[in-house]
């Protein structure tokens, strides 16, 4: 019954969107929020901005936004 569900092609298109958003958005945005809780007292301001980048530009966003992150934040 429920993989009577899941053969929509509806349901497919979902799913890949919600694996999509996980590694793409969901990852990096939590791995900044730990690493930025430990190391920054800006946290959420670079929790925020990872998932606004990590959103619209998926890789290279979050990517950009890591390496921004690390020259910032170690840099001290």
């Amino acid at each position: 019954m429920l993989f009577a569900l899941l053969a929509t092609p509806q349901a497919e298109m979902l799913a890949v969107f919600v694996v999509a958003g996980v590694l793409l958005v969901g990852i990096p945005t939590v791995g900044i929020y730990r690493d930025a809780s430990v190391h920054s007292p800006r946290s959420f301001a670079w929790t925020g901005v990872m998932v606004i980048a990590a959103a619209v530009v998926p890789l290279l966003g979050a990517l950009g936004v890591w390496f921004l992150y690390t020259a910032v934040e170690v840099g001290r």
